[in-house]
């Protein structure tokens, strides 16, 4: 597999970004925060979503304020190349295939159907374990002996054999567990002929018993049927003879009730004539005295209206006189007010030619103001004085010059380290030929002796040594220029500062110039007689607008005080009227009135006291009648209850004598016992019946069971062969993976031992690899002895468990054409770092593509193309470099 581009929109710091890779060692670097390491989770993310990273959640990869991730990979497999897109935010994803140059889907569209066709592909757990070496790994690596082996088993794959091996155990644990079932099965069976034939004579028994009770059945329940039918006659006949007691009780209160009701009605008729007669003599009286009773009710009605228009009119006159008043003092008061109006005119007129002719003082007093006030906020920004920035800027000058100067030694440096390594290449390689060289001098052509062959080596080993020593020499005086190029890029930084002061510098100089050309002591008084009189025409202008808003009401209070005055006058008119109606009444005044009044009451008030007697007379008389018609009908129904009561205590004698409650008591012991035989003869031949069915079942089943024993015992002996058969593969597995384990450790050794004593400078002369149960224990050999971890120093330990992890991978290198690194170097020192240049260009070059995740600048001497990584604004930006 080789990955060829990514693209990623709106993945954690990414807005957009677009990274090309090439076969050969790719290096992204950044500093840290910069978002280079989300490029590899963009890649994780992309190959595996949605089930893996597991910790990796929709809302923790969506960028701030973006609206929806997406992650499209172009990679090739199998000389293949595919396609794979991934919208994370609206649930998108499908995988294309490039053929004769057009595009197909590879499988269905969805998230999970491309985790699916991924994995396929390469299974996430190889990803993760072979091929992405991640932070954190190294420390695994020298943390303890048993976190080692743990390592070692992820990344090698031994946790498929233990896997395997553990399920063969859950195998035939589960084989075992079925021998045990079927062996206790068939010892719960030994005994199944003789059970098979008590149940056949259980059954025969059953058979013989139902065949004896079913006779006797019919002849209980005919029984019991005789006694039942005679008990049914007798129950009739006492329901009967019950019924018509209640029917005689129920008439005899009844008749009781006919007969209180008549005595009561007989009463209250005589009471209601008396009271007619006394009611038909006061309404004779309602009728004489009625004409006067209406005579005071008119009078009444016309003295209670006069009394209350009286008052009001007079209320209201009141009222309008107060009003009428005020009204003529105002419109007094806005006659005044018209003479003063035209004074307030003229002045406001003089006042407008005076300010005419001071306006254009008052502009330019305000246009020199602002511009003072423009001066004293440009002197503000000024952060530097005319002749700091003229020394700053002569300063500036240098340091482009002097950058110019350090960018071409720099140049220079890099091209004679570059033909120094190739160089020391170049002998290195010498050195490899001479070491497999046999016969000829592969330099010379002469004979290849022992001493010529040591005496060449030793010779460029020299020279290797020289050269090597050049380029320490070159590094500290690249070292050494790049740091004064970074004091030199402070320095051009304050170039913006510079250009920002000059420009505020010119603008004050040409407001200050502007500002002389006006005489601000006299604009000033200018300004300010101008606003004073500006104020005192404002106050006039304002009362005289005043005055013209009152003299508007003027019309209106002139048509309100008409509006009165014909008001008062209607009011009088009113009263007059009523007056005149007292002379049409036959009354000279109100007193008079009055007493016509007081006399007539006694008659009214009498007339008002007998006003319901015709009405509480009908109504007597409605119910004297229907009294008298219910006095009727209460004697004829007297009549037909006494016939009824004398028909049915006739009927209740003839039913007493067809009734012996002695029989009744004696027939209904009888059928309870006749009933209970019945009953218990059919529960038993149910029983019975029932006991035969479950009998017949168990016999037909035991019979089965006997053919299934055959069968088991023929199970039993395919699971005992099978069971040997797993426990043979089990430790063939165990066996296959310690040869593993043993063959992989042992090159995984080599490789790191050249790897270690490249970090070292042959100060060790090797590393030791030990596997032991749940451990793989390391050790160094210094001085021809075997060292434990503890006697490396802390840089040592670090580059022993790189050498480590990378040589795990090395040995994979056959598998697998991919290599992700993800900050490698993080507790390197300087010069091992610098050694871990030579070991990707001399041992990672054997894997195919190599990506590294990286913020340390060294890195890049080794790199075929280099991806830059930066931060801006919270934003992540991308700049690809080809190197190499």
């Amino acid at each position: 597999m080789m990955i060829e581009k990514i693209i990623v929109r709106d993945f954690r710091s990414h807005e957009f970004t677009k990274v090309t890779f090439t076969p050969g060692i790719n290096l992204i670097i950044g500093q840290n925060g910069s978002g280079k390491s989300s490029l590899l989770d963009a890649i994780l993310v992309g190959f595996y979503w949605p089930t893996k990273p597991k910790d990796l959640k929709k809302e923790d990869i969506l960028r701030v304020n973006g609206k929806s991730t997406e992650i499209t990979i172009f990679f090739k497999k199998d000389n293949v190349k595919y396609q794979l897109h991934r919208n994370i935010t609206r649930g998108i994803a499908f995988v294309k295939y490039q053929e004769s140059n057009s595009w197909h889907y590879a499988t269905e569209a969805g998230q999970q159907y491309v985790r699916r066709w991924m994995e396929k592909v390469i299974p996430y757990d190889i990803f993760v374990n072979a091929i992405y070496i991640r932070q954190g790994e190294i420390d695994a690596i020298l943390e303890s002996d048993e976190s080692r082996e743990k390592v070692v088993r992820k990344v090698l794959g031994l946790d498929r054999y233990e896997n395997a091996y553990n399920n063969l155990l859950e195998v035939r644990k589960a084989i075992d567990s079925k021998i045990n079932a079927i062996e206790e099965y068939l010892t719960a069976m030994k005994n199944i002929d003789e059970m098979i034939e008590e149940t056949r004579k259980s059954l025969s028994e059953t058979i013989k018993q139902v065949n004896e009770l079913t006779p006797k059945i019919p002849e209980l329940r005919k029984e019991a049927e005789r006694t039942e039918k005679r008990l049914s006659e007798l129950e009739e006949l006492v329901e009967k003879l019950n019924k018509a007691k209640e029917e005689k009780s129920r008439i005899e209160k009844n008749l009781e009730g006919v007969r209180t009701r008549i005595n009561s009605l007989v009463s209250s008729i005589n009471e209601r004539r008396v009271k007619i007669q006394e009611l038909e003599r006061k309404s004779e009286r309602l009728e004489k005295i009625k004409p006067e009773a209406e005579r005071y009710k008119e009078l009444e009605k016309f003295q209670k209206e006069y009394s209350e228009v009286k008052s009001r009119i007079e209320k209201e006159l009141k009222g309008y006189e107060g009003k009428l008043s005020q009204i003529e003092e105002r419109i007094k008061e806005l006659i005044g007010k018209e003479e003063e109006l035209e004074e307030i005119r003229e002045k406001v007129e003089g006042m407008t030619e005076t300010l005419e002719g001071l306006k254009q003082h008052a502009e330019e007093y305000e246009e020199a103001m602002r511009i003072k006030r423009t001066i004293e906020s440009l002197k503000k920004r000024l952060t530097l004085s005319e002749g700091e920035i003229k020394a700053l800027k002569n300063e500036i000058e240098k340091a482009k010059k002097r950058k110019e100067e350090i960018r071409e030694k720099l140049e220079k440096i890099g091209e004679e380290k570059g033909e120094l390594r190739s160089l020391s290449g170049e002998k290195d390689k010498a050195i490899s030929e001479l070491m497999k060289a046999k016969g000829k001098c592969p330099v010379c052509g002469s004979d290849l002796t022992d001493e010529h062959r040591e005496e060449l080596i030793k010779s460029y080993r020299m020279e290797i040594k020289k050269y090597k020593t050049k380029l320490k020499e070159l590094e500290k005086e690249e070292k050494d220029l790049r740091t004064e190029l970074k004091k030199i890029e402070s320095i051009l930084k304050k170039e913006s500062i510079v250009i920002t002061n000059e420009e505020v510098l010119k603008q004050i100089k040409e407001n200050e110039e502007k500002l002389a050309q006006f005489n601000l002591k006299e604009l000033e008084e200018k300004a300010g007689e101008y606003e004073k009189l500006s104020k005192e025409k404002n106050q006039l202008e304002g009362k005289l607008k005043g005055i013209l808003e009152e003299l508007k009401k003027k019309p209106m209070l002139e048509k309100m005080k008409r509006n009165i005055e014909k008001k008062m006058e209607n009011a009088r008119k009113e009263l007059q009227k009523y007056e005149e109606k007292f002379k049409e009444l036959g009354f000279e005044s109100e007193d008079s009135l009055k007493a016509e009044l007081e006399k007539l009451r006694p008659l009214y008030e009498e007339y008002l006291g007998l006003l319901d007697v015709k009405e509480e007379l009908e109504k007597e008389k409605k119910r004297l009648y229907e009294e008298e018609k219910e006095l009727r009908d209460l004697k004829s129904q007297r009549k037909q209850l006494e016939e009824q009561l004398s028909l049915l205590m006739e009927t209740i004698a003839k039913l007493e004598k067809k009734y012996s409650k002695e029989e009744h008591d004696k027939l209904k012991k009888e059928h309870v016992e006749k009933r209970e035989a019945l009953t218990r003869a059919e529960t038993e031949l149910k029983n019975l019946e029932k006991r035969k069915e479950e009998l017949s079942k168990t016999l037909e089943s035991l019979q089965k069971e006997r053919d299934n024993v055959k069968n088991k015992k023929k199970e039993l002996e395919e699971l005992r062969k099978a069971r040997e058969r797993v426990q043979e593969l089990r430790e063939k597995v165990r066996k296959f993976k310690n040869i593993l384990k043993e063959d992989a450790l042992a090159k995984v050794g080599e490789y790191a031992s050249e790897i270690f004593e490249e970090l070292t400078e042959e100060k060790y002369s090797g590393i030791t690899v030990k596997a032991k149960e749940n451990k793989v224990v390391l050790g160094v050999i210094y001085d021809g002895k075997e060292r434990d971890l503890s006697f490396l120093s802390g840089g040592e330990r670090i580059a022993l468990g790189l050498a480590f992890r990378l040589a795990l991978s090395l040995y994979l290198a056959g598998e697998i054409p991919l290599l992700i690194m993800d900050e490698p170097t993080p507790y390197l020192d300087e010069e091992r770092r610098r050694r871990l240049v030579d070991i990707m260009e001399r041992y990672l070059r054997r894997i195919p593509q190599v990506i590294i995740v990286s913020h340390d600048e060294e890195l890049k001497d080794a790199a075929d193309r280099v991806v830059r990584v930066r931060l801006e604004n919270g934003v992540s930006r991308v700049e690809e470099v080809e190197v190499g």
